[in-house]
């Protein structure tokens, strides 16, 4: 029996599959990396948001002025970056030391054997090398992250059986929070540190005797505000925050006024620490464990001042009794 011409003919086991989807592109994010950040996008968000800091710094030490700030900034582009970060070096020290060890706890199945040794030293150095007070402080987030750790879990375990989506979804809330509560806390420390010295300069402050007064403010300070009153000094606290060969540029402690000053016209000038500005210091922990005592290497610039009052310009520094 001939087959009819308009029979059709069986599929083949081939074109009966279904074809292949396309491959994705070599670049293309994979399914589960999609929503994730990348480390390029982490540098560039953490870059702005370091300008961003540095520039609130600047406002801040030119007590909000849009004009101080501005010349601040074009003063001292990098120094601002340098000194910020040097100024809060007391809170840096302790933050590196107690991260250091708590994440490599967390994380402790996951870092390799060869890398303990340098987890140890960044650790040791760091937590020797911090004051004394302020790793307490630092000990003291710590033990609040702990605290907080301690009630994460208690909630993990109380949800983890439970059936209902609001429990459901805030136990999966608390398993990402889990671990982080340190940086967290810390950040938040960090940041309100930043806020309570936010006028603090990035500079050391210095005691100057001028052999020809320099003003040091043109208006009124505090009654009849914005009327003019140009007042010299020849004595004052200052940060210097840019220096030629014939020009000095300081940032008044008190007036926060930009002084351009000649440098022929500076008899004497003496570094301090200016107690209403710049961060207490304090003996680091290594000196704290041999029971060495601190002793600051700048007075408080208020007592440089009064001791200036003895010098008249030209003349030497007097000894005093």
């Amino acid at each position: 029996m001939r087959n009819h011409p308009l029979a059709e003919t069986p599929p083949s086991p081939e074109s009966s599959e279904s074809p292949h989807p396309p491959e994705p592109p070599a670049d293309a994010p994979r399914p589960w990396e999609a929503g994730r950040v990348t480390t390029r996008e982490l540098v560039t968000v953490g870059s702005a948001l370091l300008i961003l800091l540095f520039l609130i710094k600047i406002y801040g030490v030119g007590h909000y002025s849009l004009t101080t700030t501005t010349a601040l900034l074009a003063a001292t582009p990098v120094q601002v970056a340098l000194g910020t970060v040097t100024i809060y070096a007391y809170y840096v020290l302790p933050a590196v030391a107690l991260g250091t060890v708590w994440f490599a706890v967390r994380y402790r199945n996951r870092i390799q054997p060869a890398l303990w040794p340098l987890v140890a030293i960044v650790a040791v150095v760091t937590a020797l090398a911090s004051p004394y007070k302020y790793l307490l402080r630092g000990l003291a987030v710590v033990a609040l992250a702990l605290g907080a750790e301690a009630v994460i879990r208690h909630f993990r375990r109380r949800w983890e059986h439970s059936a209902d989506e609001q429990h459901i979804r805030r136990r999966k809330t608390l398993a990402g929070w889990q671990g982080l509560s340190v940086v967290y806390l810390g950040a938040a420390a960090l940041a309100f540190q930043f806020l309570h010295s936010l006028d603090a300069p990035w500079v050391s402050a210095q005691a100057f005797l001028l052999s020809t007064p320099a003003v040091s403010y043109t208006q009124q300070m505090t009654v009849d505000r914005n009327q003019l009153r140009v007042v010299p000094e020849s004595r004052f606290v200052g940060y210097p925050i840019a220096e030629t060969d014939e020009w000095l540029t300081v940032l008044h402690a008190d007036t926060r006024y930009i002084m351009r000053i000649p440098q022929s016209a500076v008899d004497t000038r003496l570094t301090c620490h200016n107690e209403d500005d710049q961060l207490a210091g304090d003996h680091p922990l290594l000196e704290a464990l041999k029971g060495n005592a601190y002793n600051s290497p700048n007075l408080d610039c208020r007592r440089i001042i009064e001791y200036l009052g003895h010098k008249a310009p030209g003349q030497p520094l007097p000894v005093l009794k």
